[in-house]
């Protein structure tokens, strides 16, 4: 019996499930951006909060569904906002370190033991998403 080569689904389709996870937590970012634009003093900070979130979030959902439908717009989005949402805690890492605080946060409260297990699922994704097995996915498609 010949050995074929795996197609990718083992590693296309876990990204997919991540980046589709990790959209929806973002999407929670947005709600949260959008309830401080509602009330919240500061209007750069509100706004900085709603659009980082509303970015990652798209590309990540967008890049899940496209991993799934083994579309290679799929595994770039995926890897685009992985690695967008990893910048993105590593910046409220960083900046939290100096005193700047943004994403809804606005004192010293930062979680940042949250904030670096934030970082995994994001490392996960683009990994997953970047080996060769799930460029195979994407360029054989479902067949």
């Amino acid at each position: 019996m010949e050995s074929r080569p795996s197609r990718g689904g083992g590693t296309g389709i876990p990204a997919a499930v991540l980046a589709l996870l990790g959209g929806i937590f973002h999407l929670v970012g947005v709600a949260g951006g959008s309830v401080m634009l509602a009330g919240d003093g500061d209007l750069g900070r509100a706004l900085l909060t709603f659009l980082l979130h509303l970015i990652v979030a798209a590309m990540l959902i967008i890049g899940g569904v496209g991993l799934i439908l083994a579309k290679p717009f799929g595994r770039a989005c995926t890897i685009a906002g992985a690695v967008l949402a990893l910048l993105l805690y590593v910046s409220v890492l960083v900046l939290g370190a100096f005193g700047v605080y943004f994403l809804g946060l606005g004192d010293r409260s930062l979680p940042i033991g949250w904030t670096a297990v934030l970082c995994v699922p994001a490392v996960v994704t683009i990994v997953l998403a970047g080996l060769r097995p799930t460029a195979r996915w994407v360029t054989s498609g479902w067949s």
